[in-house]
């Protein structure tokens, strides 16, 4: 910041002349129009508010934004910075685009009445990431959850990344895909694993050591060709299997 310096001190007594205080009154003109000059301290009105530039060398008050809100360039604002909804608010605000999130923990996005719908979707999957589009102008919130693993060989044990997934069983002659304890893989209970024989071999659901899988008539195997059934954790160590099973 400049400092106001006159050239002209004047003790008490003194005769002060016009020529000296004119050039008083010039120093402080000069300082006034210089650059930094002097911005007026009732040119702002609230907390947060801000000084922003309108044109070259002319300052106005920029009004403070409301909570959750970041500053951001705008060129169709008086200013060229304009107050806008931050990236993800965990209140409030309004967000449009795609989300990428690693899964850590629970989205929940909350559809706008003025689209003339009201939706919350709650988002969690500890296990991979994920791509959630938000509502559309329909309140279509479409997750795109569904990933493929395909199997060959004769046999497989369910990985923890599986949750959520299609497992395809392609093999000439048989394979055993074989559920494992929650020792060894600790799936949420809720989790969802969709099986597929894809292969003219015969595909089979097995259970791994203090796992129970529930089905009808204690059927294991997918019923042919192309069909497929879903594995569903209900408890620790126990799932449901539903399904085209024989």
């Amino acid at each position: 910041m400049g400092t106001l310096a006159v050239t002209n001190d004047f003790s008490a007594g003194t005769s002060i002349v016009a020529a000296d205080m004119n050039q008083n009154f010039t120093d402080v003109e000069t300082f006034v129009n210089s650059s930094p000059g002097v911005v007026q301290n009732d040119l702002v009105d609230a907390q947060g508010d801000l000084f922003a530039a309108t044109a070259a060398d002319t300052v106005t008050r920029l009004a403070v934004g409301s909570d959750g809100q970041v500053l951001t360039a705008d060129s169709t604002a008086t200013t060229g910075i304009a107050w806008a909804a931050g990236g993800m608010p965990s209140t409030g605000g309004t967000f449009t685009g795609a989300v990428t999130f690693d899964g850590a923990s629970p989205i929940v996005l909350e559809g706008a009445t003025a689209d003339g719908f009201e939706t919350t979707v709650a988002v969690t999957d500890p296990t991979a990431d994920r791509t959630l589009t938000l509502p559309d102008a329909t309140g279509t919130v479409a997750l795109q959850d569904l990933a493929f693993n395909a199997q060959t060989g004769t046999t497989y044990t369910f990985v923890l990344a599986d949750a959520g997934k299609m497992i395809t069983s392609s093999n000439g002659s048989a394979q055993t895909l074989t559920v494992p304890p929650n020792s060894s893989v600790a799936y949420a209970t809720g989790t969802q694993i969709i099986v597929q024989a894809i292969g003219s071999g015969t595909a089979t659901l097995a259970a791994g050591s203090g796992v129970t899988i529930n089905s009808k008539d204690s059927n294991m195997d997918i019923d042919g060709q192309y069909a497929a059934a879903t594995l569903i954790k209900t408890a620790t160590d126990t799932w449901s299997l539903i399904g085209a099973l024989a």
